[in-house]
């Protein structure tokens, strides 16, 4: 009987080593305390069930822990002995603002703690009465509450997203790799050498692929506007058209037309510059702290460009298919090397997708292609990392990843759709854009959205906003 007195014991708790009544919280809402009798709370899953035609058992989707709604049913009385309070009309007017107060508040649980909650439509309910006398009883139906954290609704806040996945990218690597180095380290020289022959072939990289990003003609392209400047500039100055969604951005033209071009021009000078500045400081590293540094700020330096973006995602993506075909004689040269690769790969590959994030697809067409385009060159990166066991790397860049699609999958939403189009002869923009949309004002956008050699040439078949 002893043996069954202590099993019961350690599974309910004794009197003597846990006291029940001692883990009771007081219990109040926004500061106002009142007396439980009983709480009842509601808890589970959110699920979506999927019933088919001759099936007899629903697929059941699951949504995720579902929302806790609380009941708690209490009492304010006047004069009382479990806590201190005025009269019980004061008390029962507070707890009335206090409901009905906007936003969520705080509400001790006697048994679940602080909480915070928000009170639904009718979800205070008093009753007074005669037999009563000077207490109150009442009935608290609350719903637990949290930020909004997680209601993305456009492809602004979604980019915003994976910025912010590329900056823990990139902190975390570096971090790893000077971990991972001084780890192998037996001769400082030697490491250093290594170092500098891994940043040497990578910086010859950037110094070939530096052109495309600083080309003067992609530069003016990506500031002026078609409406003005013609079709094949895709910048807001002077307006332009999207062939895509058809939307018009009617930005004005500059007044000073010379001096906007000297002064893109002199940007794309000083930024080649000093991206050249950077790549000969990080071909001469003379640390192990200094490398993750040091490729940062050429990283940093191609993300903040004024050229174009298409530009600068070929030149990411080319920086990160690098690999290191060098052969070294010992493990931790090797590994050293190994180390140094993935740490470019991973960081030209993060600022890949956050660069990507900010590109407008022409048509939804092209968000797919640039899509797969990026998450072709992240998927390679990701399977290095992996063969290399960096676990770290490897979640940090598949979570960037994951925040791209989440962007792309924004900006594809509000897309319009293409169809195709087939006419018996060539005809000239605005007689298609009157024939299709009954609007000759829209022969810029199908100029945009074609690109043929001539707008008074289209060709025989195209692809073209539905509507």
């Amino acid at each position: 009987m002893a043996l069954i007195n202590d099993a019961l014991s350690s599974l309910l708790g004794s009197g003597e080593s846990w006291d029940w009544f001692e883990h009771i919280h007081p219990a109040s809402f926004r500061g106002i305390p009142f007396a439980v009798v009983s709480a009842e709370g509601v808890f589970g899953r959110r699920q979506a069930v999927h019933e088919y035609p001759y099936r007899n058992t629903a697929w059941v989707e699951d949504l995720g822990r579902g929302t806790r709604k609380l009941t708690i049913r209490g009492f304010i009385v006047h004069n009382s002995l479990a806590y201190d309070a005025p009269d019980v009309i004061t008390q029962r007017d507070s707890l009335v603002a206090a409901c009905e107060t906007e936003g969520p508040g705080t509400l001790i649980h006697p048994t679940l703690g602080e909480l915070t909650v928000s009170v639904p439509d009718g979800g205070l309910r008093v009753l007074e009465s005669v037999d009563n006398g000077r207490s109150f009883e009442f009935t608290l139906t609350v719903i637990e509450s949290g930020l909004k954290v997680f209601a993305i609704t456009g492809s602004t806040q979604a980019a915003s997203l994976v910025q912010a996945n590329w900056l823990r990218t990139g902190l975390m690597a570096a971090t790893k790799f000077i971990a991972t180095v001084k780890g192998e380290i037996r001769s400082v020289t030697q490491t250093i050498k290594t170092l500098r022959n891994t940043a040497a072939f990578w910086g010859n990289m950037v110094k070939s692929t530096a052109n495309e990003v600083t080309n003067l003609s992609n530069v003016l392209k990506s500031t002026f506007g078609s409406a003005r400047y013609g079709r094949y500039n895709k910048g807001t100055v002077g307006g332009g058209v999207s062939g895509s969604t058809g939307a018009v951005n009617r930005t004005a033209d500059t007044d000073n037309y010379a001096g906007l071009v000297n002064q893109k021009m002199a940007q794309a000078v000083t930024g080649r510059a000093e991206l050249l500045a950077l790549t000969a400081t990080f071909e001469g590293v003379a640390s192990v702290d200094a490398f993750p540094v040091d490729a940062r700020a050429i990283i940093d330096a191609v993300i903040s460009f004024s050229g174009s973006v298409e530009e600068k995602i070929r030149m990411l993506e080319t920086l990160a298919s690098y690999r290191n075909t060098t052969f070294y004689a010992t493990s931790g040269e090797n590994s050293v090397a190994n180390g140094a690769t993935i740490l470019l790969c991973v960081l030209s590959a993060g600022a890949l997708a956050a660069t990507a994030a900010n590109y407008e697809p022409s048509s939804y067409d092209d968000a797919i292609l640039m899509l797969n385009r990026v998450c072709d060159t992240l998927d390679e990166v990701l399977l290095m990392a992996a063969d290399a066991g960096d676990d770290d790397d490897y979640l940090n860049l598949l979570q960037t990843r994951d925040a791209l699609v989440n962007a792309y999958s924004q900006k594809g939403a509000v897309l319009s759709s293409l169809t195709q189009v087939v006419m018996p002869t060539s005809l000239p923009a605005l007689v298609l854009a009157n024939r299709m949309y009954q609007d000759g004002a829209r022969g810029d956008e199908l100029v945009q959205s074609v690109g043929p050699r001539h707008p008074a040439f289209m060709p025989t078949k195209f692809k073209a906003l539905r509507k």
